[in-house]
């Protein structure tokens, strides 16, 4: 405001003293108030785009923080459904009710050979298909969030999955071979047409 002053003295009124005359007071006011009011109007328009801007900024990283969350929900989710499965209890080839947990086969601290073969197929192929979900779940992690905080973790569990699932592809059917490989590139960052 005092620039605009100062610039309409330097330039109309600089060498002559200030007037008490009303008629001159109303020219500065004339035209003090066209360039304040253009300028004034010109910093409101920049304050409105740079707060438009601000909201817009805010709002992408809202929906950045929102896949975040529900891809890291996504790969939980399936965590949790193969750590169920894998607490599975599967009848052993004995008589009586004994049980095995699925996990403890899975983590080699029990052979396979201890569970019944039914049940084992039928527990091998239902890994394999949440094996599957979860190593698609952790490639759209890593490459929407973040590929080594939590995503390290989760990609050695669904490794040691994969090496468990590899020897026993034959009770898989035909498809076993091409879709742990393609887990496997999910956890490999290959992307394969």
């Amino acid at each position: 405001m005092s620039v605009v002053g100062g610039a309409y003295y330097m330039y109309v009124g600089h060498g002559h003293p200030f007037s008490t005359n009303g008629e001159n007071w109303n020219q500065f006011g004339g035209y003090f108030g066209g360039v304040a009011g253009v300028l004034l109007s010109f910093i409101s328009i920049l304050l409105l785009v740079y707060t438009i801007h601000l909201q817009s900024q805010q709002l992408s990283d809202a929906q950045d923080e929102t896949l975040k969350r529900d891809l890291l929900a996504h790969v939980t989710k399936a965590d949790e459904e193969v750590e169920h499965w894998l607490q599975r209890k599967l009848a052993t080839h004995n008589k009586s009710e004994e049980t095995i947990e699925f996990g403890d086969v899975v983590w080699g601290i029990l052979e396979p050979s201890c569970i019944n073969t039914k049940a084992f197929e039928i527990a091998v192929i239902r890994l394999h298909k949440l094996t599957c979900l979860y190593c698609e779940a952790l490639a759209l992690y890593r490459n929407n969030v973040d590929p080594y905080f939590i995503f390290k973790y989760h990609q050695q569990k669904a490794q040691s999955l994969l090496d468990f699932l590899k020897p026993h592809q034959n009770l898989l059917g035909q498809m076993a071979g091409p879709s742990l490989l393609f887990c496997q590139s999910h956890l490999n960052a290959r992307h394969e047409a």
